[in-house]
């Protein structure tokens, strides 16, 4: 598992002319490597050969650096372009997903056509026969016939939504834009300038660490009990001192500069990111996963997870509830980083919860990628809420909240627990129905099994 600690701010205008001159060049020089480097491997993706034999030797020689830059910059490239071709990989099968769904749909609506064929069939003989009742009649106008053209406008419905699919999944892999899609368009539009748009592409410096070395990073050299970093320039020969401080989980970093040469988990990756008037430095250090025993003695604590609030529930040791606590979570309307924030504050104190009590953490384990594949079917209303629902936001901001708190977490199963709620707890405890779910879900968490 890793952790990443920030550092404090470094303002431009603080430092030496030249040594800031020197950060800003070196920014601009990684970020032209980072971009060649993945366009040559873009290249090698779609099979088009290079006429080179090394990548790292061919941009160390077109830009005349030393090998670090090089080298953290191909493995940068690498893994945008792995991530890339996972998340297109995880998009085509559920697309996949998607077709089979609708190609199953497709034979149960023909099932039906063919029993109505039937009935029409055995309709038409007894009018030739002429032994066609006033009922048979009725049946055929009124209720088989309009039921079939029903059933044959569905169809044709499920047809248009399968060559649809197909056409998605016929589409190559997107490539990675750097600065972002919406700040290109925006660059197109004049919207923004040409200034804002190249800081946006070229604002972060990315070196991944070593395990052999003193101090775990050639480039950027942490003095631990001096107090101060010693960044080496790449675009040219020079030495900043950088007076630093680490904030969060900075004795993970500690620990890992101070490990023996070649050590497993000594090597620390430092990205240092242009903020414009200033820039912070980002350590990235490896950490021991630690494995915190589910203890369910003394009871626990459970939230069930909604759109736009949380419902938490406390239960003793014999599964009986003790608390219920409702946290809004007032996240529609608002932006990404505005979302981030709410959802920070929400799990910190749902996991205060916990803490305070001394009970573990249990969480509902939902998925919402079949949900989310059939948005473009589904009403425009309906999409915004499932897309503002940060589900995954709230989980790993809960997790990473439960780590910190050294609060044990454990996932279940959500199924039936509203229908057990609704029916079973719901009035007796007086209480919404996400309540009593996250009652349910706190019971099932600490072993007791509540039938539908």
């Amino acid at each position: 598992m890793k952790t990443v600690t920030l550092s404090n701010r470094f303002y431009y205008r603080e430092l030496d002319e030249q040594d800031a001159q020197a950060i800003k060049n070196d920014i601009l020089l990684y970020n032209q490597m980072l971009h060649k480097a993945y366009k040559y491997l873009t290249l090698k993706f779609q099979g088009i050969p290079w006429n080179f034999e090394s990548l790292q030797k061919e941009i160390k020689g077109q830009y005349h650096t030393n090998d670090y830059f090089p080298l953290s910059a191909i493995w940068k490239a690498k893994h945008m372009l792995k991530c890339r071709y996972e998340q297109y990989q995880k998009a085509i099968q559920q697309k996949q997903n998607q077709l089979k769904r609708i190609n199953a749909k497709i034979s149960e609506k023909q099932k039906e056509i063919d029993k109505i064929d039937i009935k029409l069939k055995k309709l038409i003989e007894k009018t030739k026969q002429g032994k066609q009742t006033e009922k048979d009649y009725l049946k055929e106008v009124q209720e088989l016939r309009p039921k079939r053209k029903v059933l044959k406008n569905q169809i044709s419905q499920l047809i248009f939504k399968k060559n649809r699919t197909l056409q998605i999944m016929d589409r190559p892999m997107s490539f990675q834009c750097f600065g972002g899609k919406k700040a290109a368009c925006s660059r197109a539009k004049a919207e923004i300038s040409h200034e804002e748009f190249h800081h946006k592409r070229n604002h972060l410096i990315s070196v991944c660490g070593r395990r052999q070395g003193k101090y775990s990073n050639h480039l950027f050299k942490l003095h631990v009990d001096e107090g101060f970093l010693i960044y080496r320039c790449s675009s040219e020969n020079r030495e900043i001192k950088l007076d630093i401080k680490f904030h969060h989980d900075a004795e993970h970093l500690i620990k890992a500069v101070k490990m023996k040469h070649n050590t497993p988990g000594k090597a620390v990756q430092y990205d240092l990111i242009d903020h414009g008037d200033y820039f912070i430095i980002r350590a990235v250090v490896e950490k021991e996963d630690e494995e915190i025993e589910f203890d369910r003695s003394t009871g626990a604590v459970e939230i069930d997870i909604n759109a736009d609030h949380i419902a938490l529930c406390e239960t003793d040791r014999h599964g009986n509830c003790v608390k219920l606590k409702t946290i809004k979570m007032p996240v529609k309307g608002k932006t990404s980083n505005q979302r981030k924030h709410i959802i920070r504050n929400v799990a910190k104190e749902a996991v205060l919860e916990s803490v305070r009590s001394n009970k573990p953490f249990v969480i509902e384990k939902l998925d919402f990628n079949k949900k989310k594949s059939m948005m473009r079917y589904e009403s425009k209303r309906r999409n915004q809420t499932l897309s503002e629902f940060a589900y995954t936001q709230i989980t790993e901001a809960l997790k990473s909240r439960c780590r910190k708190e050294r609060i044990a977490i454990k996932e279940i199963d959500p199924a039936y627990t509203s229908r057990i709620a609704r029916d079973k707890y719901m009035k007796p405890m007086g209480c919404s129905v996400h309540m009593a779910a996250s009652y349910v879900i706190t019971r099932r968490g600490c072993g007791y099994v509540d039938e539908i």
